[in-house]
């Protein structure tokens, strides 16, 4: 057997220490967020039949062609890792009978898996947050779910670090007239394009408007522009959109190059990235009406977002506030009995302790500084004859001696 140091998977981390509780503040706010707008949580599996992913995310996109964790289990049925939460979420709704009664709002949060470069923000295995609202396809449920994001993201204290964006790709026949003429002009200019956007050609052409190359921003310049195609309900519907979103005082900037990389999204799409580099999206979203019956459901619109928490993790200067336990320090075995009966009393009082079991004052202090204890509650021979406890805080130094009353009363009104 190989003595190698055994190492993660590349691209996939563990999560601990402040990076841990940083994580589960971005959770807890964004449960707060969602609930406040009434959507209520699901959790689907890791693992979908990979059908789920490849009806909806389209055989084109970059996460179905070589981004998906896929593989055959041994009844022979392709079964993939989510890459992505919006599908499973739809083959929930309809699994569990849930289309017979809209609106039907969901929240998610767990980790998703796409086979990319590592790189900062982006892993292989990453996490996210994610909100779905499946409704009538009303410019107010576009409106809902941004505003719910614009919320998520003052309560992180990032909101002046991002601009959101927003544009509308139209709805499937108008996207097919757009696409047609962008395909024209890109093969007409195809000794410009770079070389990422030459494979995308034939195989997704809008992906080319989101590029970041130089020598396709120039081509995009005087490439069309998809408002040209849309019908007059969509204009309608985009403007409506834009402004409710200035009533309510939720700024962005118009973005018609802004399209997203999988093939369910129609009519609305947006991002928040970030103010000093735009590659950076924070939170991505949008409309997407046709995947529901994709998926082989009825057809009932749906919108929503997805945020990567790494990434925003990020972003986040503050440190969590992480509540220290208090320890308990019996010097002998013997007294065992009698710590643990004050570990449960203050367990049952939501006080965070551990009990050291060195039996060794000096070791037992030296590990309580250690991990950045301010409390040790210590318990000896004098301790243990009188019923009492010594209170020792180690950044003072300070030490005395108090009752099971008097230490409850002083811990409260620490």
């Amino acid at each position: 057997m190989s003595n190698k140091k055994i190492s993660t998977v590349r691209g996939m981390h563990d999560i601990y220490g402040t990076s841990f509780f940083k994580q589960r503040d971005i959770i807890e706010s964004f449960i707060k967020v969602a609930s406040l707008f009434n959507f209520t949580p699901m959790n689907t599996p890791i693992m979908e039949h990979s059908e789920v992913f490849l009806r909806t995310l389209g055989d084109s996109s970059d996460v179905v062609m070589k981004e998906m964790y896929s593989f055959f289990d041994k009844s022979d049925d392709s079964i993939t890792l989510r890459p992505e939460g919006t599908a499973g979420i739809a083959r929930a709704l309809i699994s569990n009978g849930f289309t017979q009664n809209l609106p039907q709002k969901y929240f998610y949060y767990g980790p998703m898996f796409r086979y990319e470069r590592p790189q900062q923000g982006r892993l292989r295995q990453f996490n996210q947050v994610g909100l779905e609202f499946f409704g009538k396809g009303s410019y107010l449920e576009d409106c809902e779910v941004i505003r719910a994001a614009h919320h998520f993201l003052i309560d992180l204290g990032i909101q002046k670090d991002v601009v959101l964006k927003i544009n509308t790709i139209g709805k499937l026949d108008s996207r097919k007239n757009f696409i047609k003429e962008i395909k024209n002009y890109f093969n007409k200019n195809k000794k410009k394009l770079s070389s990422d956007s030459l494979k995308r050609l034939d195989r997704n052409p809008l992906r080319i408007l989101d590029s970041k190359a130089p020598e396709d921003k120039e081509l995009l310049e005087t490439a069309p522009i998809i408002y040209n195609f849309l019908k007059q309900e969509e204009i309608e519907s985009f403007e409506n959109v834009k402004s409710t979103l200035e009533s309510i005082g939720i700024s962005f900037t118009l973005d018609p190059y802004l399209v997203r990389g999988l093939d369910y999204y129609s009519d609305t799409t947006f991002e928040y990235t970030l103010k000093k580099n735009d590659k950076f999206a924070v939170l991505a979203g949008g409309r997407y009406d046709n995947l529901i019956k994709e998926l082989g459901g009825e057809k009932i619109p749906g919108v929503g977002w997805a945020a990567g928490i790494e990434r925003i993790e990020n972003l986040i200067l503050k440190n969590p506030s992480i509540k220290l336990p208090i320890v308990l320090i019996p010097t002998n075995e013997k007294y065992m009995n009698y710590v643990l009966n004050i570990s449960n009393k203050l367990y049952f009082k939501n006080i965070k302790n551990q009990i050291l079991d060195h039996f060794n004052l000096k070791k037992s202090l030296k590990y309580a500084n250690k991990i950045n204890v301010k409390i040790a509650l210590i318990i000896g021979d004098e301790e243990f004859k009188k019923t009492k406890i010594s209170y020792k805080n180690l950044e003072s130094g300070s030490q005395f001696t108090l009752t099971e009353k008097e230490l409850f009363e002083k811990i409260k009104n620490e």
